[in-house]
């Protein structure tokens, strides 16, 4: 349930800022196009009177502004979607990374390095199986010690029962 708000809570607010960064881009293309101002009802009145004057679609560059004016939308949609995507930690951090890449290229490209691998000696390792081998058996000693002087002991009881 926590989540669903999040991911809406996060839909929201990258829509509210898409949607107005995206207004002020396509705004600002558009008038330095066409002169073309997208949130102004008076160049949409324009547009309407032109089409019910019968006026037709004749060069390139009128083609491009229809395909300009039908794209808005898409385009809005797409950029919303892809941003949702976006993880913001990596935004958040990218100066901190964009900073620790930059010292890392400058300070540790020509420096010759010494780099230590393995250290310690591999002769005197022991493996795990000896290990668990050499435990085993010292922990096996004392119990034959036992259990011989036990078998001892009946023996000889047993021994001194069938002389009597």
């Amino acid at each position: 349930m926590i989540k669903k708000i999040f991911k809406f809570l996060k839909a929201l607010v990258v829509g509210t800022i898409w949607t107005v960064i995206f207004a002020y881009l396509a705004e600002n293309i558009m008038i330095y196009l066409w002169n073309f101002d997208i949130l102004n009802t008076r160049d949409w009145q324009v547009i309407d009177a032109f089409w019910e004057s019968g006026g037709k679609i004749k060069t390139g560059k009128d083609y491009i502004f229809i395909f300009m004016l039908l794209s808005l939308i898409p385009l809005w949609f797409w950029g919303w979607r892809y941003f949702y995507r976006v993880n913001f930690i990596k935004v958040l951090l990218f100066p901190i990374t964009w900073y620790n890449n930059r010292m890392i290229k400058k300070y540790g490209e020509n420096t010759k390095r010494i780099v230590l691998k393995n250290m310690g000696t591999t002769k005197n390792k022991p493996n795990m199986e000896e290990i668990i081998e050499k435990r085993l058996k010292e922990s096996t000693k004392p119990r034959e010690k036992e259990t011989g002087k036990i078998r001892q002991s009946i023996h000889e009881k047993i021994s001194a029962s069938e002389q009597k």
